[in-house]
C-alpha cells in the first residue's frame, strides 16, 4: 500500500509542486517512513524518514532491466541534446 501509494501519488505530487520532471529523478532510489498516526478513519498514516539516492543496495534482481533501460534512456537523450550521433 505505501509502494502504491508512493508511485502513484506522493511522488507525482512532489514532481508538481517542485516543478521536477520525471527523467530528472535519479534511476535507483528508496525512501524510508515511519508509522505515523492513525487518522481520523482509523487508517495507519506515513511519515517520509529519509530519501536514499547515493547508496541503494541492495535491491530485487528484477529491477536490473529497469536500471539498465532508464540508464540507456539518459545516455541517449544527453547525446541528442549535445547534437551527438546514436
Amino acid at each position: 500500500a505505501v509502494k502504491r501509494k508512493l508511485e502513484d501519488e506522493w511522488i507525482p505530487a512532489v514532481q508538481r509542486l517542485l516543478t521536477i520532471e520525471r527523467a530528472s529523478l535519479p534511476i535507483l532510489w528508496d525512501c524510508d517512513f515511519l508509522l505515523g498516526p492513525k487518522d481520523a478513519q482509523g487508517q495507519d498514516t506515513y511519515v517520509l524518514c529519509e530519501i536514499n539516492v547515493s547508496s541503494v543496495a541492495p535491491y530485487p534482481d528484477a529491477a536490473v532491466p529497469f536500471v539498465v533501460d532508464a540508464t540507456l534512456a539518459g545516455v541517449r537523450a544527453a547525446r541528442q541534446r549535445r547534437g551527438l550521433t546514436p
